[in-house]
């Protein structure tokens, strides 16, 4: 399940490299917001690789708590980062929202 979830994490941050480059840069908002997920997605592998280093070496149950709180918080907040775009698209009914 730990490979699973850290191979989706990176083929996102894959994603998220090439998607700002795609972006018309008559668009800044989407250009920002394409940063943001690459920025964003970028600091969140890095910090789960930090968080799955602390729960395969700590031994004390506090600090193996303290990272897979660490590790859910990523989780969450990649996928709110990555639904946006779709949230927003279906909300205002757009057509097409930056290319997504």
């Amino acid at each position: 399940m730990k490979k699973i979830l850290f191979a989706l994490i990176g083929i996102l941050g894959l994603v998220a490299a090439i998607d700002p480059i795609a972006i018309s840069p008559d668009q800044p908002i989407c250009r920002l917001y394409g940063l943001i997920q690459l920025f964003g997605t970028i600091a969140g592998v890095l910090v789960a690789a930090y968080a799955g280093f602390q729960l395969t070496s700590s031994g004390d149950n506090n600090e193996r708590n303290n990272a897979k709180l660490m590790l859910s918080g990523v989780v969450i907040g990649l996928i709110i980062i990555w639904i946006a775009p779709i949230l927003v698209k279906s909300l205002v009914g757009a057509g097409d929202l930056c290319g997504w």
